[in-house]
């Protein structure tokens, strides 16, 4: 392979220009303002041109510079070198459109990363430069501050001649300031003086704002594929408010009349600076992906793997806080039920699968149950959790297994079929009583009503001591609701701001519906009840599945099976 170099544009320029990707990452003056950093090779073949880069010690590959009709021809032959030359192949910055591609033939043998803090902040560049509109308010008003301030502000373009010393001396200062030089800090100088170094060589615009001929402010600027500007560098005195939106829009104003969008490059993960892009209102992000070959391993959770399985369960459901996740943790997670799959030691995909006792044709029966089926959000809709789950099931070939199907269609490939059915009523307040019933307070009532309900059903959870002490501690973590009526039954619910829902509905008899309900008839919020299917009251209601299991060879519609199960 040979290195990049400067004078390499030339014959590098129509291998860009035949990608047409979108994003900074294969903009060839960006390529050379970090090159010291990443230490670029590139070979050239008859259909496509590759890039590999050297980054202390870590490889990885640009996309390949190629129309569409040879991306595998390029890709194979990427996945060829890497493997002859001992190192992992990977495809850094891939974009999306790049990805959905490739993603049909490679489904097998590649993984897709997500890579959210590598993603391009892409801006309205008319927005940026002429600040109008509600969205532009606070930036509006930083700018304006500063012309009251500094109205004999000059801007100009920067020369290498007659600036260098100068942005040499600005860039020391302004970034010592940041308390101490860091080592991305002197790598980002090093590039910066490269750039200015080969302005003659380059397509880029260099601007500054002068104060009282002192320079307080300069950025860099290039020209991207589809009508994109790009900023490579952004830089000025802190200490004068409006001065980052005014250097800014004087370059917008001076250069670039033809193009529409500017690129802000990524956040790198950092929060300060994903606020402030964010701030900036961005109209859309190209998204990144990390491309690597499937290394999958599918095991039993050992100790190592709690922190890990912990922060993946915790980033998957939305509802989940830090409180409610650490009470599963604590209470249900096991990790001899646990099974999680990998990629090159990294967890992306976690189950559990615990026995329970159920009552089935009136006989206690043990079955399995599967709960915490997670994803990494980066790695999802690509057959991870399809290939554990399908372990699991070769595992466990001669068992019963139940889970909650809260999106039916991903599981009737695996076999499983709809065993349980709820109906959710929008009550209509119109059938309840007015007045008051009081409820009691004797948690000890709860297994009996609970015992006395499931006496009339089938198919349902048989739930002891312990399930019921863990269920109340669950109540309080969710701040669910439990109220208890004497002789009638009881309901456990949740309040939020427009509705109250009812997720767990016992009755002792058919006439103590409305009793039971009628206990929300002053309220002015709408009210959902999740009850079983013999439960038939006014109101709009619609039937869900809420458990399927396997060894059934369809779907069981059986208004007399109960099962309402969380964990």
């Amino acid at each position: 392979m040979k290195e990049l170099k400067l004078e390499d544009y030339s014959i590098i320029k129509p291998y860009l220009d035949m990608a047409d990707y979108e994003g900074y990452n294969s903009n060839f003056v960006t390529m050379m303002m970090w090159n010291h950093e990443y230490h670029i090779q590139y070979e050239i073949h008859e259909n496509f041109l590759i890039m590999l880069h050297n980054y202390k010690g870590w490889k990885f590959w640009a996309m390949p510079f190629t129309s569409e009709k040879y991306y595998q021809e390029a890709i194979n032959y990427m996945i060829d070198y890497s493997q002859r030359h001992h190192f992992d192949f990977i495809i850094d910055c891939a974009i999306e459109e790049f990805v959905k591609k490739i993603q049909p033939f490679y489904y097998q043998k590649l993984i897709f990363e997500r890579t959210p803090y590598n993603d391009d902040y892409i801006y309205d560049k008319n927005m940026l430069k002429t600040l109008s509109g509600k969205k532009m308010q606070k930036r509006r008003n930083h700018y304006n501050a500063f012309l009251k301030e500094y109205p004999q502000y000059v801007y100009r373009d920067l020369d290498l001649t007659d600036d260098f010393d100068t942005i040499l001396s600005c860039l020391n200062k302004w970034e010592t300031e940041k308390s101490g030089i860091s080592e991305s800090m002197t790598s980002e100088v090093k590039g910066i003086m490269y750039l200015l170094s080969s302005q003659h060589l380059l397509d880029f615009e260099v601007g500054g704002i002068f104060i009282d001929e002192k320079m307080e402010a300069f950025i860099i600027a290039s020209r991207l594929k589809h009508s994109t500007i790009q900023i490579h560098v952004e830089k000025a005195n802190k200490n004068i408010r409006g001065l980052y939106p005014a250097i800014l829009k004087e370059l917008l104003e001076h250069h670039f009349e033809s193009e529409q969008y500017v690129n802000r490059e990524e956040d790198m993960g950092l929060e300060n600076l994903r606020k402030s892009k964010q701030a900036l209102h961005p109209i859309k992000m190209v998204h990144k992906y990390r491309i690597s070959l499937k290394k999958q391993h599918i095991r039993q959770a050992n100790d190592e793997d709690f922190k890990k399985i912990k922060e993946l369960w915790q980033n998957s459901f939305e509802d989940e806080t830090e409180e409610s996740t650490q009470f599963y943790f604590q209470n249900y997670y096991q990790k001899e039920h646990t099974y999680v799959l990998t990629q090159k030691n990294t967890i992306i995909s976690a189950l559990q699968i615990v026995p329970i006792n159920v009552s089935i044709d009136h006989t206690p029966q043990k079955i399995y149950f599967i709960l915490g089926v997670c994803t990494d959000k980066n790695f999802q809709n690509q057959g991870c959790m399809k290939a554990l789950l399908q372990y699991i099931l070769d595992l466990y070939e001669n068992e019963k297994i139940y889970l909650q199907a809260y999106v039916p269609e991903i599981y009737r490939p695996f076999g499983f079929y709809a065993s349980h059915y709820h109906s959710i009523i929008h009550v209509d307040k119109e059938f309840l009583d007015a007045g008051h019933i009081t409820p009691i307070y004797d948690n000890n009532l709860l297994e009996v009503y609970y015992n006395a309900f499931t006496k009339t059903l089938d198919s349902y959870r048989i739930r002891d001591k312990d399930y019921w002490e863990l269920l109340m501690k669950r109540c309080q973590v969710f701040s669910d609701k439990v109220v208890i009526f004497k002789d009638k039954g009881y309901m456990i619910y949740h309040e939020s701001d427009n509705d109250i829902y009812i997720s767990e509905f016992i009755y002792l008899s058919d006439k103590f519906i409305k009793d039971l309900l009628s206990y929300f008839k002053e309220e002015q919020k709408d009210i959902y009840l999740e009850c079983d299917l013999r439960v038939n009251i006014p109101g709009t209601s619609k039937k869900v599945i809420t458990m399927m299991a396997n060894q059934l060879e369809e779907d069981i519609f059986n208004e007399n099976y109960f099962i309402n199960e969380i964990y």
